[in-house]
């Protein structure tokens, strides 16, 4: 029996020439049972398509691990024509595929420069405190006078966790965030 791919790649490849822009079906991608369409032009945009209740699913999505978009989906009947197919990719899949690849771009460089912050406060943090791992913090920390703690990251800015404070230090802490 010749599964999915082999069944349907002659019929997709009709397709990808009559998208045009590069349009190819990726044979890196090695799944029996889809297609994957991808091109040059829009980098890190795919098109997958497979069999589902009888109808292909057509599914363009850029892919990202730093954004996860709703993507555009439709189905087409198995007996359309490859202009057919072409056509309702155009209309259905394409017209947000540009939009899809910069969110999904913007998103990542978002990460790039939140780790680059994050590398920069731990190289200033380096010069003042030893630092070490501490699970579920943006760091750990180490004082040669024994005090130790973490430097955690929220969404509303940084906390501070300090242990091993005796009296005195913990007013000298409070005063000194009171005139922060």
């Amino acid at each position: 029996m010749q599964n999915f791919f082999d069944k349907w790649q002659p019929v997709f490849e009709v397709v990808v020439r009559l998208l045009g822009n590069g349009w190819r079906v990726n044979l890196l991608d090695d799944c029996p049972y889809r297609i994957k369409l991808t091109t040059p032009e829009l980098k890190r945009y795919a098109i997958t398509i497979r069999e589902e209740k009888g109808r292909l699913a057509v599914y363009g999505f850029a892919e990202s691990r730093q954004w996860r978009g709703n993507g555009a989906r439709c189905t087409v009947s198995p007996s359309r024509g490859a202009t057919g197919i072409a056509d309702d990719i155009r209309r259905k899949i394409l017209i947000q595929a540009r939009e899809d690849v910069e969110k999904a771009q913007e998103a990542e460089r978002q990460q790039r420069d939140a780790q680059e912050q994050e590398k920069i406060i731990k190289g200033m943090l380096s010069q003042l405190v030893k630092l070490d791992n501490w699970h579920n913090a943006l760091t750990g920390f180490k004082v040669g006078n024994g005090l130790s703690g973490k430097i955690t990251d929220h969404y509303n800015g940084y906390g501070l966790f300090v242990q091993g404070l005796n009296v005195e230090q913990l007013i000298k802490l409070t005063g000194a965030i009171t005139n922060l």
